[in-house]
């Protein structure tokens, strides 16, 4: 009996002597460059002279440095580069990644290409037109500019020719010889004397 009892009493102090293992978690490795993910706050120093309190006009203070917060910290929200990227499993590149193929995709592209090359092939044939359009305005001032000068010679033309018309009218109606007859009336007769 006596080694009964010795044993749980050699058990409990074995599991005495030996050291509990304790699991702690390793600590976050300490983030190296901080401006990568926290901006630091920007801390100025101002040299200020000897002034008068205004709240105290008996109060004059010595020239002496004044600190001032001029930026709080802040997060850093830019996108840098990523140190955690693991090199089996990359993220995909938007830029470089090779758009999703299938038939329709390809289809639509092609019919989206021929669509563009059409609306090209119109505008191409526009402009040229715009620009013909654009000439036969050009000419069509020229006529009309034209025309009106052409009016105005005519009218010119046709005032000189009525007063031509008045001038050879006074020239060939031939001037009455003056002489010292006076016109018979129908009502006289020229047996009857004059009073």
């Amino acid at each position: 009996m006596k080694y009964l009892t010795f044993i749980p009493l050699l058990l409990v102090a074995a599991c005495a002597s030996q050291p509990k293992l304790v699991v702690r978690p390793n600590p976050p490795p300490a983030v190296e460059p901080v401006e990568s993910v926290r901006y630091a706050e920007v801390v100025r120093a101002y040299n200020v002279g000897r002034a008068v309190d205004p709240n105290h006009p008996e109060t004059m203070q010595e020239q002496h440095q004044v600190y001032r917060i001029e930026s709080t910290a802040r997060w850093n929200l830019h996108p840098g580069a990523q140190n955690t990227v693991s090199l089996l499993n990359p993220p995909p590149n938007a830029a470089f990644a090779p758009p999703p193929t299938n038939d329709a995709v390809v289809a639509e592209m092609n019919r989206q290409r021929e669509a563009t090359a059409r609306v090209m092939q119109e505008a191409a044939r526009l402009a040229q037109s715009y620009g013909e359009l654009q000439q036969v305005i050009g000419e069509m001032k020229n006529v009309a500019h034209n025309s009106v000068l052409m009016n105005a010679r005519l009218a010119t033309a046709e005032q000189r020719v009525a007063e031509f018309a008045k001038e050879l009218e006074r020239l060939t109606v031939s001037p009455a010889a003056p002489t010292n007859d006076v016109p018979v009336s129908v009502s006289e007769t020229p047996d009857t004397p004059k009073p």
